[in-house]
């Protein structure tokens, strides 16, 4: 799908406007080879609402700065300015990015030069294809609506948020829902008559598809129980308009006598973002990673770790199916009860990543590959050895100290991830 890309052009009225239009020729050529291009004076700039656009703050001439303090505000974050070699475009630029830079603004700066090689523009393009990314990542997350049904585990003693910091910052909005609100649910689902009822034809094409790939002593009952977890979720969802959620899990076990790994499993590959274990850390790394990439991820435990080849067990009760080569249904490790997700995932390059602190503003990511499925009896359902890229990496990964749940991302997305942090 094309690119709608909007320059918004910054001139000072000093400048012949002929000529500031005329000595653009091949800078705007090449856009419109590429891109769906509009050209706006910054004076006459209002962003459409609804409409898919990348706009750029074009700084065309010398003496735009007093009118780029006017004007910047109007245009979607995080804010690209582009610079090129005429008419003291590129020294007004600097001026605009420092008061940018000094005021705590993040942005990026590209530049037109006045003879480009390929190879640069190759690069100049790629860069623009990834900040409309990002762009797009930073609207979704600003509309995000986060259910928190219960509080963060006991265990998770080093992620703390500052939820506020958030909301201030990005817009996304926070939902406290007590986890009874769920126990409730579940419990009174022979009485819910809405669209994912148990007697619903999805729900039964569920158990029945789920209750062929149970193993153990799991039963078609502690499917249908699962798929009944699964509504109470869903009715949470839909009633709260959530984009995103993360569940105190553990609490259900004794309450409800079942687990939500394999909802979680289910709701992930549908698209709506879903965490384990109230970790609120870990949920935001899964709502990037949806938002800038559109992946669903595994969320998982460190579980060993051999230096000798650069290796670290992960495993979880619980993982989308989508990138597996095939799935059962065991119960869930720790309490053998309820349903968890045994996935033997697709091997290859993965992306691990996590953000934490407070405020959500520190995070590690690198490369690597899950070169195996293991199978060892006293760990999580799902589990899988990632190999890292070198062993800088593996101590940069152990030293991150951000807790102990990360997610496991397919392909290669090291330069996205650190792009959307330079502008966070």
């Amino acid at each position: 799908m094309e690119l709608n890309l909007t320059l918004v052009v910054f001139a000072s009225n000093l400048h012949d406007g002929n000529s500031v239009s005329g000595s653009r020729e091949t800078l705007y050529s090449d856009f419109k080879s590429r891109y769906s291009l509009k050209v706006v004076s910054a004076q006459e700039y209002e962003p459409i609402k609804g409409q898919e656009e990348f706009a750029i703050a074009f700084i065309a001439t010398g003496g735009t700065e007093q009118l780029f303090l006017n004007n910047w505000q109007k245009i979607s974050k995080p804010l690209v300015i582009l610079s090129d070699s005429f008419h003291n475009s590129l020294a007004a630029t600097l001026e605009i990015s420092s008061w940018l830079s000094n005021s705590g603004i993040k942005h990026k700066h590209l530049n037109f030069p006045i003879d480009p090689s390929k190879r640069y523009m190759e690069q100049l393009h790629e860069d623009i294809s990834m900040l409309c990314n990002i762009q797009k990542a930073f609207k979704e997350i600003t509309n995000t609506k986060i259910g928190l049904i219960g509080d963060a585990s006991p265990w998770l003693i080093s992620s703390d948020v500052d939820k506020y910091s958030l909301t201030s910052r990005f817009g996304a909005k926070f939902v406290d829902i007590p986890v009874s609100s769920l126990e409730e649910k579940y419990k009174d689902i022979d009485n819910y008559k809405g669209k994912y009822s148990l007697n619903s034809d999805d729900s039964a094409k569920l158990i029945d598809g789920f209750t062929r790939l149970t193993v153990g002593d799991r039963s078609s009952k502690d499917v249908v129980d699962a798929v009944k977890m699964y509504i109470a979720i869903k009715q949470i969802v839909q009633e709260n308009e959530l984009n995103a959620i993360s569940v105190k899990c553990f609490d259900l076990i004794s309450t409800c006598n079942t687990t939500a790994c394999l909802a979680l499993s289910v709701l992930n590959d549908k698209g709506l973002v879903s965490g384990c274990e109230g970790d609120i850390p870990t949920l935001w790394s899964m709502i990037i990673a949806r938002s800038l990439l559109n992946k669903a991820v595994f969320m998982a435990n460190p579980s060993s770790i051999d230096r000798g080849d650069n290796t670290v067990d992960f495993a979880h009760c619980t993982t989308p199916v989508s990138f597996s080569e095939s799935f059962n249904l065991p119960s869930h490790y720790e309490s053998k009860s309820g349903i968890g997700v045994s996935a033997k995932l697709i091997l290859g390059k993965y992306t691990i990543f996590k953000c934490g602190g407070e405020k959500l503003d520190k995070f590690f990511v690198a490369h690597g590959e899950i070169i195996e499925n293991t199978n060892v009896t006293e760990r999580c359902r799902t589990q899988v050895k990632f190999r890292f890229k070198s062993t800088e990496d593996l101590d940069n990964f152990l030293n991150s100290h951000l807790g102990n749940h990360i997610i496991l991302i397919p392909g290669k997305h090291k330069k996205e991830i650190t792009s959307f942090f330079e502008l966070y």
